[in-house]
C-alpha cells in the first residue's frame, strides 16, 4: 500500500511539474518586461528539471546489495593523501588506518613533502611517498602512489577521516563481483558542532549533506549511478588503470573518475553505513572554500566532459550525472527566487504577469510539490534548513560560475581543517545582500502602505513571499555571524 502511495505521489509530481511549465510559458510571461520574464522562466525550467530527475531517482525500490560471502582475499593498499594538515591529525588517522582488521598496507601520500610527515610514517610503520611538485593536486598525488604500489584494491581516506576497524572487511566483499570498481561509504562527522550542522532538537542534528548522503546517493545506487565522493571508499586498481588513472583535469576528480568508470562498463556500490568519521567544515570560511571547489569542479566537468555526451553511459546515468554537475548551476540561479520580491518593491521589476492568480498559482505549485516531496522522500528532507543553506550557497556557486564560462586552470584548494577564521566576508556576502534587499523592501512597504492599495491581492502575496525570503536570509546571516555574536557576549 505504501509503495502505491509513493509511486502515485511521484507520478502526480511529474505530471504537475510538466503542466506547470506549460502554464508558465503560455500564460505567465510579462511582455512589458520580456527579458527579465524569460530569465525567470528559465530559472523555473532549471528547477523543475532538477525536481523531476530527483523524484525519478527515487522510483526504484532499494534492492539488497549483492554481497558474495565467499572467502577471496585481496591485497589492499590504503592511501592517505595530505598536503597541509597537521601532524597530530595525521597521526590519529594513520593509527585508525593501520588498525583496520583486514590485511593491508597503509601509505601516507605527502604532497607537502614535509620531513615531519616522513618521520611520522616511519614511526607508525606506514609507507611514505612524496613528490617534488604538486602537479594534478590530489589526483596527481594518488597517481604517483599507484606507480609505487601493487595492491588489487585501493582504499582512499582523506587526512581527517578515521575508518572503523571493519571498514575494509565490510567493503572488500563487494569486489568478489569482478565488475565492481568502487565501493563507497558515506561521509559521517564527529564534529557535529560544525558550520554545516545545526541542532534541531535534543535528539536530532541537521547536516547540510544529509539529503545527499542518505537519500540521493542510495537512490542513485539503485540505477548503478552512485559515485566515488573522494574519501571513505575502496577502489579496484584495474578499473582505475582502465581509465588512465585518476583524472587530473577537474578539481573534483572523484565524480569525473566515477563517470569515466561507468562509461567503461564498471559498476559502483554505495553502502549507507557509518564506516568512517571525519571533520566537517568548522567555520563558514572553511565551508566556503570546500563548496567553491565542488562548484568549480562540477563546472569543469560540465564544460569539458558533459555527461549527456559521455560514451558508454546508459540514459539514466547520463541524466543523473548531468543533474549532479548542473546542481551547482541550479544552486546559483536560485538567487533569482530570493531577489524577485525585493526587486518588485524596490525597482518595479515584474518578471511575471501582474495578475493575482498568476503568482497565486506559482505559490500553489511550490506548496503542493513540497507536500508531495514529503511523501516521496518519506519525510527525510528538512525543507526549511535546506532553504537556509541554499541561500548561503547561492552566492558561492555564482562565484564558481567562471569555471564554466572560461577555460582556465583552477588551483586545487584543500579545505582548511584548523578552524581558520570564524567569519568569511565572501561567505557572508550572499546572505547579507539577499537579507538586506528583502528587509529594505519590507521597510518600503511598511512606510508606504497606501501604495499597496493599487496592487491589491497581488502585492500582498508578493509581500508575504518577501517576508519569508527575508526571514530565511536573516537566519542564514545569523548562522554566518554566530561565532562573532557569541564572542561579543
Amino acid at each position: 500500500m505504501k509503495s502505491i502511495i509513493y509511486r502515485s505521489a511521484t507520478v502526480i509530481h511529474i505530471l504537475l511539474t510538466l503542466l506547470y511549465l506549460v502554464w508558465r510559458y503560455s500564460y505567465s510571461l510579462n511582455y512589458d518586461q520580456l527579458i527579465v520574464s524569460v530569465i525567470f522562466l528559465w530559472v523555473d525550467v532549471i528547477m523543475c528539471f532538477s525536481a523531476i530527475v530527483f523524484v525519478i531517482s527515487l522510483w526504484r525500490k532499494p534492492c539488497p546489495l549483492a554481497l558474495d560471502e565467499s572467502e577471496k582475499p585481496f591485497s589492499i593498499d590504503v592511501f592517505v593523501p595530505t598536503y597541509s594538515e597537521s601532524c597530530e591529525m595525521l597521526e590519529t588517522t594513520l593509527k585508525h588506518c593501520i588498525n583496520m582488521d583486514y590485511p593491508h598496507q597503509t601509505f601516507l601520500l605527502d604532497d607537502g613533502n614535509r620531513p615531519e610527515m616522513k618521520s611520522l610514517a616511519k614511526t607508525l610503520g606506514a609507507g611514505y611517498f612524496a613528490r617534488e611538485n604538486n602537479a594534478g593536486a590530489k589526483a596527481g598525488n594518488l597517481n604517483n602512489a599507484l606507480q609505487h604500489t601493487q595492491g588489487e584494491l585501493i582504499a582512499v581516506l582523506d587526512a581527517d577521516f578515521r575508518p572503523e576497524r571493519e571498514f575494509l572487511t565490510r567493503l572488500a566483499a563487494f569486489f568478489n563481483d569482478g565488475k565492481v570498481a568502487v565501493a563507497q561509504s558515506p561521509q559521517h562527522y564527529y564534529n557535529t558542532g560544525s558550520f554545516q550542522h545545526r541542532r534541531i532538537s535534543k535528539k536530532e542534528i541537521y547536516s547540510d549533506q544529509d539529503t545527499f548522503m542518505h537519500l540521493v546517493l542510495p537512490a542513485r545506487n539503485n540505477w548503478n549511478a552512485a559515485y566515488w565522493i573522494g574519501t571513505n571508499a575502496l577502489l579496484r586498481r584495474e578499473a582505475i588503470q582502465s581509465i588512465g588513472g585518476f583524472p587530473t583535469d577537474s578539481v573534483t576528480e572523484d565524480v569525473l573518475a566515477s563517470m569515466l568508470l561507468h562509461g567503461k562498463g564498471w559498476k559502483t556500490v554505495y553502502v549507507d553505513e557509518p564506516l568512517a568519521y571525519g571533520l566537517a567544515p568548522a567555520t563558514v570560511s572553511e565551508y566556503f572554500v570546500q563548496r567553491l571547489r565542488w562548484g568549480k569542479g562540477a563546472f569543469q566537468i560540465l564544460r569539458s566532459h558533459n555527461p549527456l555526451f559521455q560514451k558508454g553511459l546508459s540514459f539514466m546515468q547520463r541524466l543523473f550525472y548531468f543533474s549532479s554537475v548542473s546542481h551547482f548551476f541550479e544552486g546559483g540561479v536560485r538567487i533569482v527566487y530570493y531577489l524577485f520580491p525585493a526587486f518588485f518593491f524596490l525597482f518595479g521589476i515584474m518578471p511575471i504577469e501582474p495578475y493575482p492568480p498568476i503568482v497565486a498559482g506559482m505559490l500553489l505549485y511550490f506548496g503542493v510539490t513540497r507536500l508531495l516531496l514529503e511523501v516521496i522522500s518519506k519525510k527525510r528532507i528538512n525543507f526549511m534548513m535546506d532553504e537556509v543553506y541554499s541561500v548561503i550557497k547561492s552566492f558561492i556557486y555564482l562565484t564558481a560560475l567562471p569555471a564554466f564560462l572560461f577555460n582556465k586552470n583552477i588551483r586545487f584548494r584543500v579545505t582548511p581543517k584548523d578552524g581558520g577564521t570564524t567569519i568569511s566576508i565572501h561567505g557572508l556576502i550572499g546572505p547579507a545582500v539577499i537579507a538586506g534587499l528583502n528587509l529594505a523592501a519590507i521597510a518600503v512597504v511598511i512606510t508606504r502602505l497606501s501604495a499597496m492599495a493599487p496592487m491589491g491581492i497581488f502585492g500582498w502575496i508578493v509581500f508575504i513571499w518577501c517576508l519569508f525570503i527575508g526571514s530565511v536570509a536573516f537566519t542564514a546571516c545569523y548562522y554566518c555571524l554566530k561565532p562573532l555574536i557569541k564572542k561579543s557576549k
